[in-house]
Order: C-alpha cells, then structure tokens, then sequence
C-alpha cells in the first residue's frame, strides 16, 4: 500500500506498516487508488485501532 503524507510525500509499505503510518502521522490518508483494493479497509480498521507512536511510550 501506499500512504501519503500531508506534505504529499508517498511511502509504499506492507499492509501492517501501512496502518501504523496511518496511525502515527496527522493527515496521512492511503493513495486513491488504495481505494480499488480490498485492504483498504483492513488498513483503516487496524490504524482505528492502533496507538500512534507506541515507540515513544514504551510498547
């Protein structure tokens, strides 16, 4: 999947990074055509679920 940034910057990653990208970054959304695939939604359920930067708080 690709994920773009607020800034507009595009970063390809797998499904499970894809959705911690979401969670992490202000703004950061999935490139459009994410929309033509099934795992679109499954990424945006996981980032729903996921805390953002859990590096920085110890998990």
């Amino acid at each position: 999947m690709t994920v773009v940034t607020a800034e507009g910057r595009e970063i390809t990653g797998c499904c499970r990074h894809s959705a911690r990208q979401l969670a992490s970054m202000e703004g950061a959304r999935l490139h459009p055509v994410a929309a033509l695939l099934p795992l679109a939604m499954d990424i945006y359920c996981r980032a729903a679920e996921l805390p953002p930067f859990p590096w920085q708080i110890g998990l």
